[in-house]
């Protein structure tokens, strides 16, 4: 269910939803606390190295909820990994330290290991 309300989520911040079922969505993804991850990501950038699915600069979100749910990392982790950014855990590029705070590392984490 939360894959299916996260991708939900995630295609109605895109503009991928008409005005009527987009607010009785909206709302089931605010109940799940998702809608502030995927707009602190659209709001910081975020999608200029990553998408939902693909490769792009970076890895895909789904791509890295997958590896580090196998892993059982914590949001807390991955937290600190978006704050402090990186380097050889994804390939050679780096991902450089984001200037977001604390709580909105904390909430894109969770948004990201919940898809």
């Amino acid at each position: 269910m939360k894959k299916i309300v996260s991708s939900l989520c995630f295609a109605l911040l895109a503009g991928a939803a008409q005005a009527a079922p987009a607010s009785a969505a909206l709302e089931l993804c605010d109940s799940h606390g998702l809608v502030r991850g995927a707009e602190i990501a659209m709001d910081n950038g975020c999608f200029g190295c990553h998408t939902l699915s693909s490769k792009r600069v970076g890895p895909a979100y789904r791509e890295i909820a997958a590896r580090y749910r196998k892993e059982s990392v914590s949001p807390e982790t991955l937290s600190r990994k978006i704050k402090r950014g990186g380097s050889g855990v994804w390939g050679t590029v780096a991902m450089p330290a984001n200037a977001i705070s604390e709580e909105e590392s904390d909430v894109l984490a969770r948004w990201i290991l919940s898809l």
